[in-house]
């Protein structure tokens, strides 16, 4: 990814190819404990209220809800979303996230991708749950320019990606 305003480069890394896991969930929408899997994931059902995840603190309860902290975690999820004809959100850290009181009607994924990898010298593998304030002073610090606004944004990398989030004149794409 490369800033307009900025002169720095993110190139997009090779990916790497990912083993298939089969996620199981005991969970119904009437059960009410947490349902683990083979592949670690914890389900939760019914007891996560998006007014927790967003930075406005408004939103009811989702149908699921699990945490992810690896890409392969994450595309275990997204697969049995999927398999399960069931609708599915991504979420960061909930910043410009608005959600109804009576909840989303399907699973909210909650992405805790924080990787960040030095691959040499101004190249970073940065993954779309690392907070994009965090990535800001982090470039600046290594004496990088073009996303000092960084540091005052909330919100995730990928969100910012997503968003095209900007403070000052400035703009991330």
């Amino acid at each position: 990814m490369a800033s307009h305003m900025g002169s720095y480069q993110l190139p997009l890394q090779p990916s790497r190819k990912l083993h298939s896991f089969h996620v199981q969930s005991s969970c119904s929408f009437n059960k009410q404990e947490p349902a683990q899997n083979s592949t670690g994931l914890q389900f939760i059902c019914k007891k996560k209220l998006l007014s927790d995840l967003t930075t406005w603190g408004i939103g009811g309860p989702c149908n699921y809800f699990v945490q992810v902290f690896n890409q392969t975690q994450l595309v275990s999820a997204v697969r049995y979303c999927n398999e399960q004809s069931m609708r599915f959100m991504i979420l960061g850290k909930g910043s410009n996230c608005l959600f109804d009181d009576m909840g989303f009607n399907g699973c909210v994924i909650l992405n805790r991708i924080e990787l960040l990898e030095k691959i040499e010298s101004g190249v970073y593998r940065v993954g779309s749950g690392y907070p994009f304030n965090r990535f800001g002073v982090m470039s600046a610090n290594e004496g990088f320019s073009g996303l000092e606004f960084a540091a005052g944004v909330p919100g995730t990398v990928g969100g910012a990606a997503y968003m095209n989030a900007g403070a000052n004149g400035q703009v991330f794409h």
